[in-house]
């Protein structure tokens, strides 16, 4: 009784699929006697295994060391543009006493030149407004 039950079931199952999916079962069977696919009435249906074997694990082959990626300059260059520049620090573009303009945030200040940091590459400079004493590198401070 339960046997009949479910084949009946089934059937109407199939049947419902069967009108539902009509059309793309036929452009199916068609894509595969294009491609030379033997079509059969009913797709055949593999049990799957129970137990998989697992893959062996791949051996990493030994590659050649790939080489270093190349940052900023090459060596040469970089101990001729070093040299250059401890060349050009020591010979500040700025004397004690001297009136400069210096940036700071949005705006420019006059400042009057106190000490001068080779080694660091700034300028201890006091401010002509208030007198206060700022630190700023080269870069920030110009010629009045």
């Amino acid at each position: 009784m339960q046997n009949d039950m479910m084949s009946s079931i089934r059937a109407v199952v199939a049947e419902e699929v069967g009108k539902t999916l009509g059309r793309q079962v036929e452009l199916l069977e068609q894509i595969a006697q294009y491609l030379g696919v033997p079509v059969a009435s009913r797709a055949v249906v593999v049990p799957a295994s129970k137990r998989v074997t697992p893959a062996p694990a791949r051996q990493r082959q030994e590659a050649a060391k790939p080489a270093a990626k190349k940052r900023g300059r090459p060596r040469a260059v970089a101990k001729e543009t070093s040299t250059a520049a401890a060349v050009e620090v020591s010979s500040t573009p700025f004397k004690q006493g001297q009136e400069v303009r210096y940036k700071q945030g949005r705006g420019t200040f006059p400042a009057v030149v106190k000490a001068i940091d080779v080694d660091a590459g700034t300028v201890t400079l006091e401010r002509q407004s208030d007198g206060k004493q700022v630190e700023r590198p080269y870069a920030k401070v110009e010629t009045a």
